[in-house]
């Protein structure tokens, strides 16, 4: 095994400019019919006709989660202490059945003071056998961190201290803390919550919080059986891990794997798997930069291409595919790439805007310009996270803005992508979002006969699979809609266009694979679930658990990976798994 570190990774190409609550699900999918194996056969409300069908959000914002309060400046109590907190109107007798230990996945409504809200999400980890704890991107190994715990009969309270050291010789003091009002059931609850810094409140606002226990009945897995589990780690110190694995791309026997920075779990960058015997991976290269955060990848031939936060697109030469060699590109410019895609003779780049590449030469990428679909620079919360490209259309997931068709099909130095049309998230005549929230983050794209269809998911609280009709991209259908539990969100998914399999990975839900043979009824078929809450660190974020997937193209049935999933789980490394039907 090999390991190199790139010190020093400098990419700048040249640009062109062209415009520029609802209750848990408990069991069922959120449209209220089961959504675990064979479900599809009634896709539920959301099942569509080709006249389409409404599309109602990832959530629905009905008001305040919970009806209790954050009191301004309780005399004689410290912001984010439990007293700070009116829960007089709250039926708290149900907080005693409460869970108190688990992986908590959090909604957070946030009450801003021009009377808007705010929601975002976050994740923690309770246990009470001594073991590392997380709570909203901290862990309690941190010595400048201490959680606070109180359950009772009537009580469900934790809270996060973290003190860090000032300029001048002082500390600051900083407070998160959540204040149950009720409990559904066990795995579900329901309160206000209050950030505070040296006792002044900077957020506050009412939460729902679920813990992550399996759902629907499922056992762990049914239709996939594991081959093997490799977790990313240095291989001489394998209780050092290698930063946070988050995608994966298959080639030439090998399984190429980039992890994100995080504080806890070290330098993000490259870990190269053997998987010849696919039972018995082995890594066999490690390289690494520092302060990185690389979070796609792709090949074409010899060149592998890596998303990195700070130097765009890196390209390695994996000729030998064990031992990738940085190929250094003329530097102009220092960009984010999130992540990457290659059609044909071109690599698309997301990041703040797109950039297209000719890769007529894989190994010296060109880039050809940047693209931002007009209007998406002054709509909140858009930015281009990952792009699927078919038939010469490039299909964008723009977060909020929705998902972007443009025109592809005759791309050079002077033409860029021509917008065709779009899927939108309703919004009011002033242009503000409604009270439904959504969000467009992947998918991908086949062909039916004589019509177009997109798979296309979110990435947030409530977020799922939408299946629509695209053949005219001026007139995007709804046609049906795939969702499991709402505290966990979908993340990427592979089509094989073939065999009409969608093959997802679902975060907290692990393996998804779907019958898309009618694309009204989509057909959950097999799963796996992977996310186990005792694994390392979970609860650092929302976003965890089967992150990353590919399923290689066989030539036949004798290949070595016919029939093989590959998966990366944030916690659990590499993952292969196996279709029994």
């Amino acid at each position: 095994m090999q390991r190199s570190r790139l010190a020093v990774l400098l990419f700048l190409p040249l640009a062109f400019a062209t415009g520029c609550p609802n209750p848990p699900c408990n069991g069922t999918s959120c449209d209220g019919v089961d959504a675990g194996l064979d479900a599809g056969t009634d896709a539920g409300t959301d099942a569509g006709t080709d006249a389409g069908v409404v599309d109602t959000g990832d959530f629905e914002d009905n008001g305040p989660y919970a009806g209790c309060h954050f009191i301004q400046g309780t005399t004689g109590t410290q912001c984010g202490e439990l007293p700070s907190f009116d829960l007089s109107g709250c039926p708290r007798t149900t907080l005693g059945g409460a869970g108190q230990e688990g992986t908590f996945t959090t909604h957070l409504r946030a009450d801003l003071s021009d009377g808007g809200v705010r929601y975002s999400v976050q994740s923690h980890s309770l246990r009470d056998d001594g073991g590392v704890q997380t709570f909203n991107s901290w862990a309690t190994t941190s010595p400048t961190m201490s959680l606070n715990k109180q359950f009772a009969n009537d009580t469900w309270f934790v809270s996060r201290l973290t003190t860090s050291r000032l300029a001048d010789g002082g500390t600051s003091n900083f407070t998160w803390s959540y204040a149950g009002c009720s409990a559904q059931d066990a795995n579900h609850v329901t309160g206000c919550y209050a950030t505070c810094r040296n006792g002044q409140s900077l957020e506050v606002g009412t939460f729902k919080t679920a813990r992550i226990v399996p759902a629907r009945g499922e056992s762990e897995a049914n239709g996939l059986t594991l081959v093997s589990e490799s977790p990313v780690v240095y291989p001489y110190d394998p209780d050092y891990t290698f930063g946070m694995p988050v995608d994966i791309y298959v080639t030439k026997s090998h399984a190429y794997v980039v992890s994100v920075e995080n504080a806890y779990l070290g330098w993000g960058g490259l870990t190269v798997f053997d998987v010849s015997d696919p039972a018995n991976p082995r890594i066999v290269n490690q390289i690494s930069a520092e302060n990185g955060y690389w979070n796609g990848v792709w090949a074409k031939g010899d060149a592998l291409y890596v998303a990195s936060g700070k130097h765009g697109v890196i390209t390695f030469d994996i000729s030998d595919p064990a031992n990738p060699v940085h190929t250094p590109v003329q530097v102009q410019e220092a960009v984010n790439a999130h992540t990457v895609f290659v059609e044909g003779n071109h690599l698309y780049a997301m990041g703040a805007p797109t950039r297209i590449y000719d890769i007529s030469d894989p190994l010296a990428p060109r880039l050809l310009g940047r693209y931002v679909p007009p209007g998406s620079e002054s709509y909140p919360y858009a930015y281009v996270h990952d792009a699927f490209v078919y038939q010469g259309r490039m299909y964008s997931y723009y977060w909020s803005y929705g998902m972007q068709i443009s025109d592809v099909s005759r791309l050079s130095d002077e033409q860029g992508p021509v917008p065709l049309g779009a899927y939108r998230y309703a919004i009011n005549s002033d242009g503000s979002p409604m009270r439904s929230y959504s969000t467009s983050h992947a998918g991908a794209v086949g062909t039916y006969v004589d019509r177009l269809i997109a798979f296309e998911g979110g990435e947030d609280w409530g977020a799922h699979l939408r299946v629509l009709d695209v053949t005219d991209p001026k007139q995007v259908k709804l046609l049906s809609r795939y969702r499991l539990r709402e505290e966990a969100s979908i993340h990427n998914m592979i089509l094989d266009e073939a065999r009409k399999r969608l093959y997802i990975a679902y975060y907290h839900e692990g393996v998804r694979v779907l019958d898309v043979a009618n694309p009204t009824q989509p057909r959950e078929i097999a799963y796996y679930n992977n996310f186990r809450s005792e694994d390392r660190l979970r609860g650092l974020g929302f976003y965890e658990g089967a992150i990353g997937i590919r399923v290689p193209k066989v030539p036949d049935v004798t290949d070595v990976n016919a029939g093989l999933i590959y998966v990366v789980d944030t916690s659990r490394g590499l993952l292969i798994l196996r279709e029994t039907k």
